[in-house]
C-alpha cells in the first residue's frame, strides 16, 4: 500500500494553497469566464463579495485536479481518510448521489444481485439503475405513532444473503433522515463474514465520529464504504461530501471519474478542507456543544403541554440500536397541528425554517451553526405557540403509511429504458411504472420503475397531498400525469 506522507491536521493544503495563489494577482485568461468576479452583475459581486470570487478558480498549475490529484487535493484527501479512519478518502463534489451512485456501480454488473432496505434513499435506487442491478429488499419495521421507518435487523440481513449468496453488495442507511440506527455492528459482521461489501448511506452522519454520545461511525462498524454528506452537519458548502473507503482494491476512482463533474468547483474542495481542519481541531468540543444544546432543547419541550419529541424511550423496537439527540422530531398533535401546519406556523409567524414536515411533526436538526441563542429563541417561539393553540386531548390516530416492497415485474434499469406513455395518475393503478414516486422530503419511493402501482399506492399519495405534503419523481410538474411502460 502507497505510503501517504504524515501532514497535520492543523493545515488545509488546498485552502491555503488557494489563498496563497490568489494573493500572486495573476491576470487570468483561463475560465471561469467572471474573471474573479470583475465580469458580473455588480449587485450579486457586492453581496458574496471580492473573496468567493477570487477563490472560484479552476485546474490551473499548482492548484492540482480532482481527477488525477497529485498536490494539495491530494493532501487534502489524505488528511481526511487519516482524520475519519479510512484507508481512502475521495472529495464529492455532485453531493452524496455521485458517491452512493459510484459505490453501487463499482460493485455491481448488469443482472447482479444487490441489498437494499426498502427505505434507502432515492439516490440508492438511481445507482441500482445505473448498474442494470437487481435489488432485493429488506423491509423496515415501522413506527405508526410517527409514521415513519425504523429500520432493518440483522436477522433480516442474515436471512437475505442466505436467500441470495450472489449478492454484490449490501446498503445500509445509516443513519435515517430522523436520526434512527439500526443494528449496523450486528449487520456489519454478518456482511463481513459473508463476504459482501457493505455501503453505508452515511448522508446525515458524518458528525459521529466526533463524541461516543452520537452513535457508531459507519467505519467502526465494518463498512466497506460510507458515503457522507458534509454539507449537512459539518458545515460544508451544499453538494460536497466524503467518500470514504476501506478497501482499496475496489474500483471507485473510475466510477467517480465518470460521474462527478471535469470542472469541479475549488470553491467546494476548498470548503471540505477548512471543516475537516475544524473539525480536527475542535471535533470533540463541537460536538459536545451540538449535544449539550439538543439535550437542553429536549428538556424544555418536556415541560412543554402539548408538544413532544421523539426520544430513545418512545422507541419501543429491537431494530434501532440508538439514535442522533441531534435530529430533533417534534410532534404538536395535542395543539390540533398535524406536521405539515405546525411547519406553516413556524415559518410564516416566527421565521423558523424546519428540515422537513409529515403529517406526525417536523424534523429540527442542531449543528455546529447554532448556539444557545438560536436555541433558546426556538424555545421561546414553541412556548408562544403552545399558548396561542388550547390543548386538544384526543385518543392519537395511527400512520397506515408504508414503504411496501412492489411487486417488480422489470428491473429498474431495464424499466428505464423501456418504451413509456403518460396518463393521468389517478388511472394509473395497475400500470408498471417508468418513474419513481417519491414523497419529498426524505425522498424515500412509495414506487420504483418497474413496480406495478396499485390502487393503496395511489390512496397514499392522495393522503400526502391532502396533508400538505410534495411529491418528487414523475416528470410533469403538477403531478397529474405519469409515465408508465407501453402494454
Amino acid at each position: 500500500m502507497k505510503q501517504v506522507k504524515k501532514i497535520s491536521q492543523r493545515t488545509a493544503p488546498l485552502l491555503e494553497e488557494l489563498i496563497k495563489y490568489q494573493c500572486k494577482k495573476f491576470h487570468p485568461f483561463h475560465v471561469p469566464g467572471h474573471k474573479g468576479g470583475r465580469g458580473l452583475l455588480p449587485q450579486w459581486q457586492a453581496y458574496l463579495g471580492q473573496g468567493v470570487f477570487s477563490l472560484d478558480l479552476t485546474e490551473i498549475e499548482g492548484l492540482d485536479d480532482l481527477h488525477h490529484p497529485t498536490g494539495p487535493i491530494e493532501s487534502a484527501q489524505n488528511l481526511a481518510a487519516s482524520l475519519m479512519g479510512a484507508q481512502k478518502a475521495y472529495f464529492l463534489v455532485n453531493g452524496v448521489t455521485a458517491g452512493i451512485h459510484a459505490a453501487i456501480m463499482a460493485l455491481c454488473r448488469p443482472g447482479d444481485t444487490i441489498i437494499i432496505p426498502r427505505h434507502a434513499h432515492r439516490s440508492v435506487y438511481e445507482g441500482v439503475m445505473l448498474a442494470g442491478a437487481k435489488p432485493v429488499y429488506l423491509q423496515p419495521e415501522m413506527d405508526e405513532n410517527w409514521g415513519m421507518p425504523l429500520g432493518v435487523t440483522p436477522e433480516q440481513a442474515a436471512e437475505a444473503i442466505r436467500t441470495y449468496p450472489q449478492g454484490k453488495a449490501l446498503v445500509m442507511v445509516h443513519p435515517t433522515y430522523q436520526g434512527l440506527i439500526s443494528d449496523i455492528n450486528g449487520i456489519g459482521s454478518i456482511a463481513k463474514e459473508a463476504g459482501i461489501p457493505l455501503i453505508a448511506d452515511e448522508a446525515h452522519g458524518a458528525h459521529f465520529k466526533f463524541s461516543p454520545s452520537f452513535p457508531p461511525a459507519a467505519l467502526e462498524c465494518g463498512a466497506a464504504i460510507a458515503v457522507q454528506g458534509w454539507h449537512k452537519t459539518m458545515g460544508s458548502f451544499t453538494q460536497s461530501g466524503l467518500l470514504l473507503l476501506q478497501d482499496q482494491n475496489l474500483p471507485l476512482k473510475n466510477y467517480l471519474s465518470l460521474l462527478q463533474s471535469t470542472s469541479p468547483s475549488y470553491l467546494l474542495m476548498a470548503s471540505l478542507d477548512a471543516q475537516r481542519k475544524q473539525w480536527a481541531e475542535k471535533g470533540s468540543q463541537m460536538a459536545e456543544q451540538i449535544l449539550d444544546l439538543s439535550r437542553w432543547f429536549r428538556r424544555k419541550v418536556a415541560q412543554l403541554k402539548g408538544m413532544e419529541c421523539l426520544d430513545e424511550e418512545s422507541l419501543n423496537t429491537s431494530c434501532c440500536t440508538s439514535f442522533d439527540s441531534s435530529k430533533i422530531l417534534l410532534n404538536s398533535a395535542d395543539l390540533g397541528l398535524n406536521g405539515y401546519q405546525l411547519a406553516e406556523e413556524l415559518r410564516n409567524t416566527y421565521r423558523i425554517q424546519p428540515e422537513m414536515a409529515s403529517l406526525k411533526g417536523v424534523l429540527l436538526i442542531v449543528t455546529i451553526g447554532d448556539g444557545k441563542e438560536e436555541i433558546e429563541y426556538l424555545w421561546g417561539a414553541l412556548q408562544d405557540l403552545a399558548a396561542r393553540f388550547p390543548i386538544r386531548k384526543r385518543k392519537r390516530t395511527s400512520s397506515n403509511f408504508r414503504y411496501q416492497m412492489g411487486k417488480m415485474v422489470l428491473l429498474p434499469g431495464e424499466a428505464m429504458h423501456a418504451p413509456k406513455m403518460r396518463i393521468p395518475l389517478w388511472e394509473a393503478a395497475g400500470y408498471i411504472s417508468g418513474e419513481f414516486i417519491c414523497p419529498y422530503p426524505p425522498g424515500i419511493p412509495l414506487v420504483v420503475p418497474g413496480e406495478i402501482i396499485t390502487r393503496e399506492v395511489l390512496d397514499q399519495i392522495d393522503q400526502i397531498k391532502s396533508w400538505g405534503g410534495h411529491i418528487q419523481g414523475p416528470g410533469d410538474a403538477s403531478g397529474k400525469i405519469l409515465a408508465v411502460l407501453k402494454e
